[in-house]
C-alpha cells in the first residue's frame, strides 16, 4: 500500500452512532492495519479482538505517557503522578491496589441505593422542564458527576463545578495543539482534591478521600500520587459515562423493537447494558488505547518495528465475527460473550462495576418514568463532540 493510500483516522460514525462503514470494511479485511492518525503520523490500528487482548496483556507494550515521550491523542494528564494508565508493572499495580477497595462489591453495593436515589431526583428535574429539554443537561452530565462525588466523599454541591473541571481536561490536547485551558484544568483539579483530602483528617468516612489520605499515612503513596489517582479517577468515572448513556440512548431511539423489549421485559436490562457497551461505546472517531512495542514484535503475522505506535481499537473488536455472532446486530438478547468496551489485562477499566451499575440505573427505569422519551431533533443534527476523548453531545434535546 502506498503511503498516499493509508487509511486515515479517524473514521466516523453514521448518524454519529451506527459504526463506519470504513471500520467495518477495514475490519473485515483482517485484525491489524498500517494507518495515518490525525496528527499526520503513521501507525497500526489493531482490530482483532484476540489480537488486541494479546497486546493489552503482553508486557512487551508500553502505555503511552512512558518514557521515551511520543504522541498520543490523549490529555495533559498522562505523565501525571499516580494517573494509572501512565504506569506499568509493580508500580501500577501498588497504585491500583491502593484504589481498589473504593470499587470492592460491598462498596458499590453501598452506592446503588444513592445512584437510584440521584437518577430519580434528576428524573424529575428533567419533567419539570419546558419541552424540549436538555437530556445532557439534567441527566448525562449530572449523575456520573453526583454518583463520584459520593465515592469519594465530596459535597454533592460540587459536582458541577469539578464535572465542568473534568471535561476540560478530557479535551484532545494534539502535539500542536493548545494545552493551556487543560492544563489550568487539571491543576486546579488536583487543588480542589488536596483540600478536601486533608479536610478528612477531621472528618474521616467510608470513601476514596479517607483511603487515600490513609495510603499517604501509612507511606504506601505520596501525597501527588494519591491526589493524582483522585483526579484520574473522577476524571475517566464522570466523560465516559456521559458519553455512554448519550450514546446508550440513541442507540435505543434508533432500535425502537429492542426498546420495547426492555420495557416489556426489565429483566433484559444487564444484556441491554452489555451490548449497547459493545456495539455503541463512548468515542470519537477514532477510539482505542495507544501502545509502544519496546522491541520488534509480530502481531498476525505482521511485523512491527520498536516503538511504533499501536492503537488497539477497542469499538471495532466488536464486529470481529469470529468472536461474536451476527456482530452488526443490535440485539439486547445476545447470548453473552465478554467484550472490551473496559479494556483487558492490567489495565482494565477498575471502575467497570460502579459504571454498570449507573447505566443498569439508567436504561432499567427512564423508559418507565419517560414512555414517550424521544429525540427533538433528527440524530443527524446533534452535535458530536468530537473535541472530546470519549464523544458525547453538546447537547441532547429530548421530548417526551
Amino acid at each position: 500500500m502506498s503511503e498516499q493510500s493509508l487509511p486515515t483516522l479517524p473514521m466516523w460514525r453514521v448518524n454519529h452512532i451506527e459504526p463506519s462503514p470504513e471500520m467495518l470494511a477495514l475490519r473485515a479485511n483482517g485484525p491489524i492495519h498500517r494507518v495515518r492518525f490525525p496528527s499526520g503520523h503513521e501507525g497500526w490500528w489493531v482490530t482483532g479482538y484476540d489480537e488486541s487482548k494479546a497486546v493489552l496483556s503482553d508486557p512487551a507494550f508500553r502505555p503511552s505517557g512512558m518514557p521515551p515521550a511520543a504522541f498520543t491523542p490523549a490529555t495533559v494528564i498522562l505523565g501525571s503522578p499516580g494517573w494509572l494508565g501512565s504506569h506499568e508493572g509493580s508500580e501500577h499495580a501498588r497504585l491500583r491496589t491502593i484504589v481498589a477497595p473504593a470499587f470492592s462489591n460491598r462498596r458499590v453495593k453501598l452506592l446503588a441505593q444513592q445512584i437510584d436515589a440521584i437518577a430519580a431526583q434528576l428524573f424529575e428535574t428533567l419533567a419539570a422542564q419546558p419541552q424540549p429539554a436538555d437530556l445532557r443537561h439534567h441527566l448525562s452530565f449530572p449523575l456520573p458527576a453526583m454518583v463520584i462525588s459520593a465515592l469519594m466523599g465530596v459535597p454533592y454541591e460540587n459536582h458541577a463545578f469539578f464535572a465542568e473541571l473534568s471535561d476540560e481536561v478530557m479535551t484532545h490536547q494534539h502535539e500542536s495543539g493548545p494545552r493551556n485551558a487543560a492544563l489550568l484544568a487539571w491543576e486546579e483539579l488536583r487543588t480542589y482534591i488536596r483540600g478536601k483530602m486533608r479536610g478528612r483528617r477531621q472528618d474521616p468516612g467510608d470513601n476514596l478521600l479517607t483511603d487515600l489520605l490513609a495510603a499517604v499515612d501509612q507511606g504506601k503513596a505520596t501525597e501527588e500520587e494519591a491526589i493524582g489517582l483522585a483526579a484520574g479517577i473522577l476524571v475517566a468515572g464522570h466523560e465516559s459515562t456521559v458519553a455512554q448513556i448519550e450514546f446508550g440512548l440513541l442507540a435505543m431511539f434508533r432500535h425502537p423493537n429492542q426498546r420495547k423489549r426492555l420495557v416489556g421485559d426489565p429483566s433484559l436490562v444487564d444484556k441491554a447494558v452489555e451490548e449497547i457497551l459493545r456495539m455503541y461505546p463512548p468515542g470519537a472517531g477514532w477510539d482505542g488505547i495507544m501502545r509502544y512495542p519496546r522491541t520488534d514484535v509480530t502481531i498476525a503475522g505482521v511485523l512491527i518495528p520498536a516503538e511504533s505506535k499501536v492503537l488497539v481499537g477497542l469499538p471495532a473488536t466488536s464486529f470481529d465475527p469470529r468472536h461474536f455472532d451476527d456482530p452488526d446486530i443490535f440485539d439486547i438478547g445476545r447470548a453473552e460473550k465478554p467484550h472490551l468496551a473496559f479494556s483487558y489485562g492490567p489495565h482494565y477499566c477498575i471502575g467497570e462495576a460502579l459504571a454498570r451499575l449507573e447505566l443498569k440505573v439508567v436504561f432499567g427505569s427512564i423508559f418507565q418514568r419517560f414512555p414517550r422519551l424521544r429525540l427533538a431533533v433528527a440524530p443527524e443534527e446533534l452535535n458530536l463532540r468530537k473535541d472530546i476523548i470519549t464523544g458525547g453531545f453538546e447537547e441532547f434535546p429530548v421530548l417526551w
